[in-house]
């Protein structure tokens, strides 16, 4: 016969249970979401007239800020700015990435393309293609502090000391790469090329340059501009720049559809690793372990393990994504 007291210990064990999920379903284990590692990057979205902010991580998009035909797209170091050329209104968006949101607008000309920043992240320097001009933004005012004539402007990299940029000119006559002091725009030499620079990257005093309308990436000396070699691609090569570690040169090959691994002393094509439609531009990891890349055919980011050489996922992001940066 059950007594007072084991009767109450029943009643509380009972009600305990039902409370404290005493069936079989409340106490199995929740499964989490994966969480995520910071990780993101901005991208421009031609295709949308956007810029999305993407989680790496997830590879989901986190938001979207209207920008009308994205063009070129920096970041200052400390990650407080996004700058964004705007193709077809004239003029560099400045935006908050935290906020999300253009904070203001810098007009610069007409058909404003490619955009370099200096490392200190005190000036960008705008390729104008329509009005032939590299002009220079004051990070710290939002507005231009200098011009320079350059025919076709296209893109632009800035030296890693900051002092000069190299703006790629696509001037039918006469392509070339224009040297451009930093800030004062007081223009410097002029290194000739067979055929237009699409993009541009130094490593170790060497200049790469994608050419338009080729397979070849030109080499040159960046203080005299001496052509010292070149690389063959796999066709329609487009960005090029450094691995983290300057082991390697990046670029991709829009005609095979892959990003490409370039011996920089033997200019020699050293792997490639198929990514998608149309890859468009590279974004590198500060660890060096990863690269981005954006298909702008497939509508989507690939992600390269660059130790394996392989694509390790990919996600979409938006209609036509061009350009992209990582944020620190």
């Amino acid at each position: 016969m059950l007594n007072l007291k084991t009767v109450s210990r029943l009643f509380i064990a009972v009600s305990l249970a039902g409370c404290g999920g005493g069936n079989a379903d409340d106490a199995s284990p929740t499964r989490d979401e994966p969480a995520s590692s910071g990780a993101e990057a901005v991208v421009g979205l031609f295709g949308d007239n956007a810029l999305a902010f993407v989680d790496l991580s997830l590879g989901t998009v986190l938001g979207t800020v209207p920008v009308t035909a994205p063009d070129g797209i920096v970041i200052t170091p400390d990650g407080a700015k996004v700058y964004v050329s705007s193709n077809s209104t004239g003029s560099v968006a400045v935006i908050d990435p935290a906020a999300r949101r253009v904070v203001t607008t810098v007009p610069v000309g007409m058909q404003p393309a490619g955009l370099s920043i200096t490392p200190d992240g005190r000036y960008v320097v705008v390729a104008v293609q329509g009005d032939g001009e590299a002009v220079v933004i004051d990070t710290s005012t939002d507005g231009v502090v200098a011009h320079a004539a350059v025919g076709k402007a296209h893109t632009s990299l800035t030296s890693p000391d900051g002092t000069r940029a190299f703006v790629a000119s696509q001037a039918t006559d006469a392509p070339a790469v224009q040297v451009v002091d930093v800030p004062s725009a007081t223009l410097g030499a002029t290194f000739a090329l067979d055929a237009g620079p699409r993009a541009l990257a130094e490593l170790h005093g060497v200049l790469f340059a994608s050419l338009s309308g080729s397979a070849d990436i030109a080499v040159l000396d960046a203080t005299s501009g001496q052509r010292t070699g070149s690389v063959t691609t796999g066709g329609s090569p487009h960005d090029v720049r450094p691995t983290a570690d300057g082991t390697a040169i990046l670029t991709v090959s829009q005609t095979a559809g892959e990003l490409e691994i370039i011996d920089p002393a033997a200019l020699t094509l050293a792997a490639s690793v198929p990514t998608g439609t149309q890859p468009h531009w590279i974004a590198v990891a500060p660890d060096g372990s990863t690269a981005y890349v954006t298909n702008e055919g497939d509508n989507d980011l690939a992600v390269v393990d660059l130790r394996a050489r392989a694509v390790s996922k990919k996600f979409g992001v938006g209609n036509a994504p061009r350009k992209l940066v990582l944020r620190p």
